[in-house]
């Protein structure tokens, strides 16, 4: 059965404009934590289906990459962190004295809380915004993110926040999806993801707006090339970059300068 088995009713997505509200900074985060109560439940299995698996290896690839190049006990931040499954590898990783999640959305702290169980690391949740971490300067080794700056109503703020929470030489490990710069390959895969993602809601909540969100995120976000000027622009030297589905898909590892 694909329908999640909790969270909140899909009905309160489809009652927002999902225009106005992207275009708003205060409704924009008040859509998105709303999104992710409903998504919650569900959200690990989506993630598989809708990527047609590729997600996992997306995150063990930027998952290695940042591994690589961590500092010894890094102490992590996991922003955005949905079920947890980054932080969990990082920490598990990392042996890291001190690792924390931060998401905006209530009921996916929930669905962390119970992938963690007993036996997982030691992992703190907290409820935040990333626009305004309540995170000492310059404190943190390690930040991840995954598919959250994106989400946000201000990216430019999100890296700058991230960049004064990380000490001078703390890596970023950035997984998200970008707006292809190819007109012709954009208009395609933003055509896909919104006819694929209306698809999976209505399969999962009889609700096609509540995956809908994505191609439209994706229109009103950056390419990949000006995703590493933004990095760049906030205080951060790229140290490897990946991209896949002709820019469609961007993976990062920044270091703090």
């Amino acid at each position: 059965m694909l329908k999640a088995r909790d969270g909140r009713d899909p009905g309160e997505l489809a009652a927002m404009d999902i225009d106005t509200h992207l275009g708003d900074g205060v409704l924009r985060r008040k859509y998105v934590a709303t999104m992710f109560d409903i998504l919650a439940p569900g959200y690990d299995l989506f993630t598989r289906v809708f990527s047609f698996g590729m997600d996992r290896g997306w995150k063990k690839r930027l998952i290695e990459e940042g591994v690589k190049r961590a500092a010894v006990k890094p102490r992590i931040l996991d922003l955005a962190c949905g079920t947890g499954d980054i932080a969990m590898a990082l920490a598990e990783r990392t042996a890291s004295p001190l690792a924390v999640g931060l998401d905006c959305s209530q009921q996916m702290l929930v669905e962390a809380s119970r992938r963690f169980g007993d036996g997982a690391p030691s992992i703190s949740l907290v409820a935040g915004n990333m626009l305004d971490l309540c995170v000492a300067d310059d404190s943190v080794d390690m930040v991840s993110v995954g598919y959250g700056i994106r989400n946000a109503s201000d990216y430019a703020q999100a890296l700058r926040e991230i960049g004064r929470v990380l000490k001078p030489g703390g890596i970023l490990l950035n997984l998200d999806f970008y707006k292809p710069a190819s007109r012709l390959w954009c208009k395609l895969f933003l055509w896909y993801m919104w006819h694929a993602g209306r698809l999976a809601g209505w399969l999962w909540y009889r609700e096609p707006i509540v995956f809908g969100y994505i191609s439209p995120s994706i229109r009103r976000y950056l390419t990949l090339d000006e995703f590493d000027t933004a990095l760049r622009q906030a205080g951060f030297a790229i140290e490897w970059r990946w991209s896949g589905l002709g820019g469609g898909i961007g993976l990062h590892v920044a270091r703090r300068l």
